[in-house]
């Protein structure tokens, strides 16, 4: 059964996983199979959280930092997800249906049966940045190439 927080719980949540970010005490937000429907998260800071299976539905989740965190199953429909970085994140199975994903950051992310069904997603959310000409300084070598990828 999924847990439903108050935007007070939650919040106090939040607080103690920015202290654990920081190595300050805390603990690491761990909020899998919880509702956090309809709640305001905007410029969260959920990096390296456990999101599994969270129910994030018509939430604000705008500037959001999701980055490096475990986020499989989680339900983001009808989200405003503008600004959100999901970094490196584990999005297998989640469902983005119907969520506003202007200016997302998804570099690295799994996204491996993921539904963007009917998501305002922009077309570069997946884009890697340019490494043409690049300088690559090859391990043990000594000697630098200049690679020009197309």
């Amino acid at each position: 059964m999924m847990k439903k927080l108050t935007q007070t719980e939650l919040d106090y949540i939040l607080q103690q996983h920015s202290l654990w970010l920081q190595h300050q005490g805390g603990e690491r937000a761990v909020l899998n199979n919880t509702d956090l429907s309809h709640l305001n998260l905007e410029g969260a800071v959920l990096h390296r959280a456990n999101l599994t299976r969270t129910n994030f539905t018509n939430a604000n989740l705008c500037d959001a930092d999701m980055s490096d965190a475990d986020i499989t199953y989680a339900i983001f429909k009808e989200a405003d997800l503008n600004n959100a970085s999901f970094r490196d994140a584990d999005l297998r199975n989640a469902d983005f249906s119907y969520a506003q994903m202007p200016n997302v950051d998804l570099y690295r992310a799994d996204v491996y049966r993921a539904d963007f069904n009917n998501a305002n997603l922009n077309d570069d959310a997946f884009n890697k940045p340019t490494i043409g000409n690049t300088i690559i300084t090859l391990r043990g070598s000594g000697k630098s190439e200049c690679l020009a990828f197309h």
